[in-house]
């Protein structure tokens, strides 16, 4: 097999599965997952409150390299995300991440990194997160390794509609036999004075033209070099208008019992069902959703399926198999599980409708729950609703339109509040993660993955939620296998969450 005929991953894994054979590469792969596993999650459970600042953004450093790991991994054997897709990434943010990853092997080079990024650049969607990373890692890579001392600038700025990344060093520059075999495959000249494969370059300018971009080099006429990434001007992503803001339905003759066991979602609801005038009552389990509904009259019924002591499902079941009038009321489940199988057994139990989580809008929850009561049932959501529109690529991708819709509903003034007890609620699901894969515990792993399922829906994270979905149903399965690369994605989700989240404060 001739290597030049094969490019990037798809090389690694033909000789991976020459040499292995396909059973061998999968144990591999699952070893490997195994000590990412571990490694990640020992850094995740770390604490960094009684570290000094420098020891915590050390800690930070190594979280990020792990993931940036984890990535490539998934790249070289395949799993939840093994083909990435062009999504929308956050330029700035993903240069600082770069620029952290580098510091402490710059710093200790006695090398300055300085970056300057144009406030015109802010997202882009033409290539995956990862093979970003993958480019300018080894152009960054290759700045560090030949720069004794002086500094390296990172500049991203925009141009005619493309996005320029420059990275100038204040090394020796190239040399003319490293200029002759550049972007060659292993083409480090023999002349040269530090040790290396060759490939960085080779890397980076088979990934940028993959994307029809262009990658150029020079030497700086008083020392050193650049390197300049061109991105094409479909990079740049075109901010959407806002959206025409919708008159919000008047809920307030109706009177309403939320059935809900996450205190972030009962946050979420209440606060749409208030300003739309609605008045409600809300029960934190099955059983109190019962004793609630006998003891009171209500017009609706919004439940969530998956809840303590008694499921959505038994409830629906129970009032449905009453001999009284209360037996018809409106009843809609509120849950993320909205694939065909789950709305069958839905509508089994007796449901009137479903909503999915996360929820559109305030207008759209007002506008379902009045369709649903008066017999003229919303257009249903399909299984991939709850995704946004974005590839599952980036775990920590948070749909800005939902997020804003729920920052609204909450308020300025308890927003912090909030945004705190969502985080809190993220620390409590990893640890519980981390801890019930390494003791096998299905069920404290189905647990988390269900309470991950309801708060990343809370806040719009849709990708997070959809493998917090998988990993359920892995769990449920008990298919350790399946279950712990999908694992490791929503811990590395989750804290990119997070960081978003922490931004958002």
């Amino acid at each position: 097999m001739k290597v030049e005929q094969l490019n990037g991953i798809s090389r690694f894994e033909a000789e991976l599965s020459d040499e292995l054979g396909g059973k061998g590469a999968t144990l591999l792969a699952h070893d490997v997952r195994s000590a990412m596993f571990g490694l990640l999650g020992s850094l995740e459970l770390i604490d960094g409150d009684g570290l000094s600042v420098e020891m915590r953004n050390r800690l930070k450093r190594a979280q990020t390299s792990g993931a940036m790991l984890n990535d490539l991994l998934n790249l070289v054997f395949g799993g939840c995300d093994s083909a990435p897709t062009s999504t929308l990434i956050n330029v700035p943010d993903e240069i600082d991440r770069l620029a952290q990853r580098w510091y402490d092997q710059a710093e200790s080079a006695g090398i300055h990194i300085d970056l300057d990024v144009s406030r015109s650049v802010e997202t882009m969607d033409v290539i995956e997160r990862t093979h970003f990373h993958r480019i300018f890692n080894n152009v960054i890579g290759n700045a560090v390794k030949f720069s004794q001392g002086g500094s390296i600038s990172i500049s991203v700025v925009s141009r005619a509609e493309s996005v320029i990344i420059s990275v100038t060093d204040s090394g020796p520059g190239f040399s003319e036999s490293a200029l002759a075999m550049l972007f060659q495959f292993r083409g480090r000249p023999d002349d040269s004075p530090q040790e290396g494969s060759g490939l960085g370059l080779y890397i980076s300018e088979m990934l940028v033209t993959e994307v029809g971009g262009t990658i150029s080099v020079k030497n700086i006429e008083n020392g050193g070099a650049c390197v300049t990434v061109v991105f094409p001007s479909a990079a740049l992503a075109i901010t959407p208008p806002p959206p025409h803001i919708e008159a919000l339905p008047d809920l307030s003759h109706l009177n309403i019992l939320l059935a809900e066991d996450n205190v972030t979602n009962q946050l979420v609801v209440t606060q749409m069902l208030k300003s739309m005038g609605a008045k409600f009552q809300v029960a934190s389990d099955g059983v109190e959703t019962l004793a609630m509904f006998e003891r009171s009259e209500f017009d609706v019924l919004l439940l969530d399926i998956e809840m303590p002591r008694k499921s959505g499902l038994e409830v629906l079941r129970e009032i449905r198999a009453r001999d009284d009038a209360k037996s018809g009321i409106p009843m809609i489940a509120l849950t993320a599980y909205v694939m065909q199988e789950h709305r069958e057994k839905i509508d089994a139990a007796g449901a009137d409708g479903v909503i999915a989580k996360p929820i559109a809008g305030i207008a759209s929850l007002g506008h379902q729950i009045l369709e649903y009561i008066h017999g003229t049932p919303p257009e249903p959501q399909g299984e991939g609703a709850a995704q946004g529109g974005a590839s599952v690529d980036n775990p920590g991708f948070v749909d800005r339109a939902i997020y804003d819709v729920i920052s609204k509903t909450i308020g300025p003034e308890f927003l912090a509040e909030f945004l705190e007890k969502v985080v809190a609620d993220f620390a409590v699901i990893k640890k519980g993660l981390i801890t019930a894969e390494a003791e096998e515990n299905y069920t404290e792993w189905r647990r988390h993955s269900h309470i991950l399922i309801s708060v990343a829906g809370a806040i719009g994270a849709t990708n997070l939620q959809h493998l917090a979905q998988e990993l359920n149903k892995a769990a449920n399965a008990s298919d350790k296998q399946t279950a712990q690369p999908l694992n490791l994605k929503c811990i590395s989700g989750i804290s990119k969450v997070e960081s978003f989240l922490t931004n958002e404060k």
